[in-house]
């Protein structure tokens, strides 16, 4: 009998190149070479992306040592007044479930309480991580408005104030890589909140950074602990430390008030954008205010810069300090809301009720 060893998400061309191995026995010999050099390549590549990662964190954190205090007490200044590049990753958690309590009762496992939803935004240099509480009645999807939304606000409630920013997401094609994020960040450009931007990816497969970290001390708490409601989530996320700070953000409360508003960004940036051809095969997106609305691609680290202009018609741009139009979210529906009250509300903690799962 042999138990499997700890491990975390597996790389699925890493499992499809050993399995490849492992059956080529009968090939000849030069089929062995080129399954070997394959298989090779594809850990070089992830070794180089993972390389640049970790020098890209470790000069942020190097740049801000020689600032000294001045940088943490620049929070919230104004945008590009701090001469740095810093660095920051983000990403989506699973979702926690309200209430949630370590003694399980029986009934609530075939149950499904509130949900929160958690986006996390880290900063490697300080180290600190913000992290967005979605709770279930003010969530609007996980999509590239929300996303997007969410990394806005951090930029001006939490950030630097930087001149010059790398962002690392996960590699994902729905919530990151997307058109939708990259005309974002030209947009960014164009409105002069940065300099330069570098938005990165991490092999897919081969993506765990800064933010799974801190979200796995948030499981780590959250796992022992009795919350109640989205208050006790997030004093449960203030008290979780790793190496760096855990902050909890709300973006909205069990009643549907909105904290953190929800752009349409989608529907305001497509009349001045286009889209990029087989976008999912670039790792690294350059821009840059010496050439606005245009971005420069690469494949991998080493790979050589293809420009593209992402403005549909140079004319016509983007119109100065406008938001796009909020999305209200739907919040719960009426037999959620029932459901909620008839089978949760017997499961929280007594003074949370009208929290969770108020009378409808």
């Amino acid at each position: 009998m042999v138990v499997s060893k700890p491990m975390t998400d597996l790389c699925v061309t890493c499992q499809q190149n050993t399995n490849r191995l492992q059956r080529a026995a009968n090939l000849p010999e030069s089929g062995k070479a080129e399954l070997l050099r394959d298989h090779q390549d594809h850990i070089e590549s992830a070794q180089r992306e993972r390389e640049f990662y970790r020098s890209s964190c470790t000069n942020s954190q190097e740049t801000l040592d020689n600032i000294g205090g001045y940088a943490l007490s620049h929070t919230n200044q104004n945008v590009c007044s701090l001469k740095a590049t810093i660095h920051y990753s983000f990403d989506f958690a699973q979702q926690f479930h309200i209430p949630s309590n370590p003694m399980q009762p029986g009934p609530v496992y075939f149950k499904t309480p509130q949900k929160c939803g958690i986006f996390g935004v880290m900063c490697e240099a300080i180290p600190q991580q913000v992290n967005f509480l979605i709770d279930e009645a003010a969530t609007t999807g996980k999509g590239a408005n929300a996303t997007i939304s969410y990394v806005h606000y951090y930029f001006k409630h939490h950030g630097l104030g930087e001149t010059d920013t790398h962002l690392n997401a996960d590699n994902c094609a729905g919530q990151n890589k997307n058109n939708f994020f990259v005309w974002y960040l030209a947009w960014k450009i164009m409105m002069n909140l940065h300099d330069t931007v570098l938005y990165l990816f991490l092999i897919a497969g081969h993506t765990k950074f800064g933010p799974d970290r801190c979200f796995g001390m948030i499981k780590k708490s959250y796992k022992v602990t009795y919350v109640s409601s989205i208050f006790e989530l997030a004093r449960l996320v203030e008290n979780s430390r790793s190496i760096g700070i855990n902050k909890a953000q709300l973006v909205g409360t069990h009643d549907g008030r909105v904290i953190v508003p929800v752009y349409d960004w989608t529907s305001f940036l497509e009349p001045y954008f286009k889209r990029i051809p087989n976008i999912k095969k670039y790792h690294h997106f350059r821009f840059s205010k010496d050439s606005p609305g245009m971005v420069f691609c690469k494949e991998l680290v080493t790979s050589p810069e293809q420009p593209f202009m992402l403005l549909k018609d140079q004319v016509n741009l983007p119109p100065p300090s406008v938001l796009p139009p909020t999305i209200r979210p739907d919040g719960l529906s009426q037999e959620r809301k029932n459901y909620l009250f008839r089978e949760i509300r017997q499961f929280c903690k007594p003074g949370t009720e009208d929290l969770v799962a108020p009378a409808p």
